[in-house]
């Protein structure tokens, strides 16, 4: 809940996980317990001063595809199933490869873990609301949806990628939920 010399707090006291603190940004775990909210006050303390509390507005799905340049364009940060980078040196095939795709904002989970804690793989954290993930302008079939196992606020989408998907080393994939679209990257598929 502090890193280095900064807290962040919601409302009237509940801590926020911090996981970095640099170069003017903060990446944090918006926590559970605000999840019947739409809108919280943010506060920061840093070396002992504290902030004016701002308002915030909190969503049910925000979802976002982490990508590798860690701007949201671009290679996609996924994986095969031997947990490789599915890019233009290992390209997934079409009809036959499931691809883990890294996000956050699918919501409410099963086996909610306690805020900043890690995922539990037995049994799995599974998003209450299922996910659409179009790769190459066809749908996907979803295996898994939920919380990745090990991490604090992660989820990891288990896709099979379509046989109908375009190919090429550039191939766009997208998650729908809850009527809330994420940015685009991209993994190639032969």
């Amino acid at each position: 809940n502090s890193l280095a010399g900064l807290c962040l707090e919601f409302g009237s006291g509940v801590k926020v996980p911090l996981f970095a603190v640099f170069g003017g940004q903060v990446n944090f775990q918006v926590p559970w317990e605000l999840a019947v909210q739409s809108q919280s006050p943010l506060s920061a303390t840093i070396n002992s001063q504290t902030s004016a509390a701002q308002a915030v507005n909190l969503a049910v799905f925000a979802p976002g595809i982490f990508s590798m340049n860690a701007q949201g364009t671009g290679q996609a940060a996924t994986l095969d199933a031997s947990y490789r980078l599915v890019d233009s040196s290992n390209p997934a095939a079409a009809g036959s490869t499931v691809i883990q795709i890294f996000c956050t904002g699918l919501g409410a989970v099963t086996n909610q873990p306690a805020t900043g804690s890690a995922a539990l793989s037995n049994p799995p954290s599974s998003t209450t609301t299922t996910p659409t993930v179009m790769i190459g302008g066809a749908q996907a079939s979803v295996q898994f949806s939920g919380l990745a196992p090990g991490s604090v606020g992660e989820y990891q989408v288990n896709a099979l990628v379509p046989p109908g998907s375009a190919k090429g080393s550039a191939v766009p994939v997208v998650i729908s939920i809850g009527g809330a679209t994420s940015n685009t990257v991209t993994i190639a598929v032969q």
